[in-house]
């Protein structure tokens, strides 16, 4: 988190440093010359860089003004900053960069830039000016942003079709590939499989709809993708928006490398592990109480924070989220009583119940409406396993509650 916070304020210093004042755009008036692209930066390293990101340029060789327009920052001044993140409640904002700036930001980051010269007519490119100067405004640069549905790449794509009302047309049916939204950033995911884990946690049923080819363009790539399949009026005849992509900055190339030890590996060793644990646990008439403790406090935290994301936040991706039958908040407090000898009745009815609310997360692991990461399944197969090993030694303790002394722990 330090690192990611470290480059985000590296380049929003950048940024800062050259910010063209807005005195220099109002009134401004663009030469014939002028040109406005679409910029595409290819996905970096770190996870917030994974998605690529867009941006508009606008530049005007008769004065020397080559601006890099970015709804992809936010203040760091901004106050109780990290607990708006976390809400969802933090506001992005519009900047404007030197655009050598910018490209010098990314190429630090080995990450390739490129343009796309939107085909607009003279009034058209003055127009669109018009619409991203009065964007920049300090009353208007503002807005809450959405990785899904209102972003940096979105933004570009909604802005344009404001700027040009029932002019511009996105013939892109042809890259419809049926993919749900938790598919598409799966796609970007693969070299960062613990990434891709904690996503999958954390998103709920929400992103699991399949997303429309007009929806697609929330990622960069597509956006690029889009304008160069669109189209946008000029004297009454569609004409072609955008070119294909041309480079500006190509990235050197990165040898490419998937982690040895993934998550869908641990966890099936884990459950490996809890096997022969309860096996030997039954052999030797014990229950393996401080495991058992562990577990289901450290399962029960990670259902507080699920359930938190989904009711004390603003993000609409991490609601509806079905990873919560298994990751059951109650946990981290009913884990307190196993390290008991017995179990309380009420402890036993409970385990019995989540055991059952668990089996059904399993049975029906393919036909909930949110696709669950394959990595919790062993999770939860674990988690009924000692479950109702917990209530069948409970009972049995009981049963022999004369002679119970003699029976072996291990604590």
């Amino acid at each position: 988190m330090k690192n990611y916070l470290k480059k985000i304020s590296l380049v929003l210093l950048l940024c800062l440093l050259t910010l063209p004042g807005w005195a220099q755009f109002e009134g401004y008036r663009l030469s014939p010359d002028a040109r406005i692209s679409l910029i595409t930066c290819s996905s970096g390293d770190e996870l917030y860089a994974i998605f690529g990101h867009s941006a508009v340029r606008v530049q005007d060789p008769a004065t020397g003004m080559d601006i890099a327009f970015n709804y992809g920052t936010f203040d760091f001044d901004e106050p109780n900053f990290y607990l708006k993140f976390i809400q969802g409640k933090l506001r992005y904002m519009l900047s404007a960069a030197h655009f050598s700036d910018f490209v010098y930001s990314y190429s630090m980051d080995n990450r390739s830039v490129y343009e796309q010269v939107l085909n607009l007519d003279e009034a058209q490119r003055q127009q669109y000016w018009a619409f991203l100067t009065h964007n920049y405004q300090p009353a208007n640069r503002f807005y809450l942003y959405d990785f899904f549905f209102d972003n940096c790449a979105t933004r570009i794509r909604d802005g344009l079709e404001a700027a040009f009302p029932n002019q511009v047309a996105f013939k892109i049916s042809h890259l419809d590939k049926h993919m749900s939204f938790r598919n598409l950033i799966d796609l970007y995911l693969v070299p960062q499989p613990w990434s891709d884990f904690g996503i999958d946690l954390a998103l709920g049923a929400r992103i699991d709809r399949q997303a429309s080819p007009y929806e697609y363009m929330f990622l960069p790539d597509y956006l690029s993708k889009g304008f160069a399949n669109a189209t946008i009026l000029q004297d009454g005849r569609a004409v072609p928006l955008a070119g294909e992509p041309q480079v500006i900055f190509e990235r050197a190339p990165v040898p490419f490398s998937v982690a040895a030890v993934t998550p869908v590996l641990v966890w099936w060793l884990l459950l490996g592990v809890v096997v022969i644990l309860t096996a030997l646990d039954l052999a030797k008439g014990r229950r393996s109480r401080v495991f058992d403790m562990v577990f289901f406090f450290f399962t029960g935290v990670l259902g507080l924070v699920l359930l938190l994301l989904w009711v004390a936040t603003d993000h609409q991706a991490t609601a509806n989220n079905y990873n919560l039958l298994w990751a059951i908040p109650t946990h981290m407090v009913v884990a307190v009583l196993l390290r008991r000898h017995a179990l309380p009745d009420w402890a036993s009815k409970y385990m019995r119940f989540t055991g059952l609310v668990t089996g059904i997360a399993v049975l029906g692991w393919w036909l909930w409406p949110q696709q669950l990461h394959p990595a919790t399944l062993p999770i939860a197969i674990s988690l009924i396993t000692r479950a109702l090993y917990a209530v069948w030694f409970s009972r049995k303790v009981k049963s022999t509650a004369p002679a119970h002394s003699s029976i072996k722990e291990k604590i």
